[in-house]
């Protein structure tokens, strides 16, 4: 039985093919990788002395209890040892509140500007996740927003928010302007080369604006941004259980 071989060029091309399907797979199913890897944190008596002595405010710590899953060691013998370590006896009573945190605390963030006339809620927007893929060059994703510009306009630079969330749970991104939406950059890998390929998943850090916390009068944490933001578009991202939620964003557009 005689054999058929194949066309020379056909050969060489098959590493080319393999690698670019390689590439291919990789953008699209490397983020889902990570995020499945990520643990779910738990609190427990060591992370509140953890936070305390890293020097987390009360309001701040409170609010990451009220939002997390807990396991809580409340024996008198542990109660000493966290009165032992500093831990304000607020904190601790937050912490004797016992049980999960209720469902709607961890799914339902809010958000709401707070002016010197009062706090107005913010209402999140639903985008869509765009891909981008091209042969070795890797590929790029972006959320896409409806409108070119948010419903809802300050003229604050430095506005405050107030949320139900820790402040460590919020992203603020300034957004790029499109004709007709809107778009939040996010993860993207480099590409496939000899060296192998680099992935990162989130928010675009050049898009990232840096927030700064605080506490408002009753409690609540609060955000602003640490520098006066420039005219234009932004959104705010809650990130809950270690993972950000960047289809569901809070929009604002400053004037």
């Amino acid at each position: 039985m005689s054999s058929r071989r194949l066309p020379s060029r056909w050969v060489h091309s098959v590493p080319s093919v393999l690698i670019l399907g390689i590439a291919l797979v990789c953008s699209l199913l490397g983020p889902l990788a990570v995020g499945r890897a990520d643990a779910q944190e738990v609190l427990t008596n060591q992370s509140i002395i953890g936070m305390v002595k890293a020097g987390l405010s009360e309001s701040v710590i409170i609010a990451k209890i009220r939002t997390s899953e807990r396991k809580f060691d409340t024996s008198t013998d542990a109660l000493l040892k966290l009165k032992a370590e500093k831990v304000p006896d607020k904190v601790i009573e937050a912490m004797l509140g016992g049980g999960a945190p209720a469902a709607s605390a961890a799914t339902d963030p809010k958000i709401a500007y707070v002016s010197a006339t009062g706090a107005i809620t913010l209402k999140a927007v639903h985008g869509e996740i765009e891909t981008s893929v091209a042969p070795f060059a890797g590929s790029r994703q972006e959320v896409v927003l409806p409108e070119p510009k948010a419903q809802y306009r300050i003229t604050d630079k430095q506005p405050a928010f107030s949320t139900n969330l820790a402040a460590e749970q919020w992203a603020l991104i300034r957004l790029k302007p499109g004709k007709k939406d809107r778009n939040l950059p996010m993860s993207s890998n480099s590409g496939w080369g000899w060296e192998g390929a680099t992935f990162r998943q989130g928010p675009d850090p050049k898009y990232r604006v840096a927030l700064e916390a605080g506490a408002g009068p009753d409690g609540s944490a609060r955000i602003k941004p640490k520098e006066p933001l420039a005219p234009g578009e932004y959104g705010l991202i809650a990130i809950v259980r270690g993972q950000p939620n960047m289809v569901e964003v809070w929009d604002f557009g400053v004037d």
